[in-house]
């Protein structure tokens, strides 16, 4: 976890605006950075290190804006969940029609697939983590539901991420091995799982037939031959007007059923009371039971096979 400071004083002054913009993009993700025009002379400072594919980052600089464009969604390879904590100044942050204003031991996620907006009116400067998607198990929706929310980093969850945040600064510089920084990133992917899920239920649509459904679909999620027919049956419609219900949350029954099935294998195989059963066992356990197809579609949700996630908890 070594740790980098990159600072605009190590730079002539005609050299900073340009220098500044490029290690902004380089340790964040592609972004336009347009510093104040009442800022005068640019000056910045970003401090980063890496816990194996999850990225801390500290910034501090004048007052600017920050969008990520979706030209800059479109060709990124990149897909972070982020969250920003002002530890200075006032921050406005724009995403998926939301706007969240956070203030210092405040905090927002953001997710680097969608555009965003970040304006500052004064000097600023946040703790930011980045943290990859395909690590985490949560579905489109919950990640869009949580992002440009104002998070109180003094009481609830919220109280678990400064502290978390802090820590991890005093540990960087340490010679920490390849294992214990996977079990680090797991912890930080934990928490912005609960942080997420701390919020999401009072933020989805309360649709009762869509309700529902995801009740029975996760009630039965182990029966193999679950589908959009037998959910509709239980739900008493058509699976006609189902489909027409989860399309207007921009997803589908199929897709519902996999991603509650990915993320119940994901958990299981975390488990160390269920390290005795095969992967292919844990597939079938919810409602997988061709080995091989279960590894597709599990390193196609998660960037890695199940026997890689369970290596990397025990």
């Amino acid at each position: 976890m070594a740790l980098v400071t990159i600072d605009t004083t190590t730079v002539a002054e005609c050299d900073r605006l340009d220098f500044w913009r490029e290690t902004v993009c380089d340790q964040f993700v592609a972004l336009d950075v347009t510093p104040s025009s009442d800022s005068g002379l640019v000056t910045g400072r970003v401090t980063a290190a890496s816990v194996a594919d999850t990225h801390l980052r500290r910034i501090a600089s004048v007052p600017h804006r920050f969008e990520r464009t979706p030209n800059q969604v479109r060709t990124a390879d990149e897909g972070y969940l982020q969250v920003a904590l002002a530890r200075r100044g006032r921050t406005l942050i724009v995403q998926d029609g939301r706007e969240a204003l956070i203030g210092p031991g405040e905090f927002a996620l953001y997710d680097s697939a969608r555009p965003f907006t970040f304006v500052t009116t004064d000097a600023f400067e946040y703790s930011v983590c980045l943290h990859p998607k395909s690590a985490l198990p949560l579905s489109a929706p919950e990640v869009e539901a949580a992002t440009a929310v104002t998070f109180d980093g003094r009481r609830g969850v919220g109280a678990m991420l400064p502290p978390l945040l802090s820590s991890l600064d005093r540990a960087i510089g340490d010679d920490l091995p390849a294992a214990g920084q996977e079990a680090v990133a797991r912890t930080i992917g934990d928490l912005f799982v609960a942080l997420v899920r701390s919020h999401v239920p009072a933020a989805l649509p309360g649709n009762l037939h869509v309700g529902r459904a995801r009740a029975y679909i996760r009630e039965h999620i182990a029966d193999r031959d679950l589908c959009p027919a037998a959910v509709a049956s239980a739900c008493a419609i058509s699976v006609s007007y189902l489909h027409k219900l989860f399309a207007a949350e921009e997803t589908s029954v199929a897709a519902v059923i996999r991603e509650e099935r990915l993320q119940g294998a994901w958990e299981d195989l975390r488990r160390p009371e269920l390290a005795h059963l095969g992967v292919g066992t844990i597939g079938a356990r919810w409602g997988m039971p061709d080995p091989a197809a279960f590894s597709r579609a599990f390193r196609a949700r998660f960037d890695r096979s199940p026997s890689a996630h369970r290596a990397e908890t025990f």
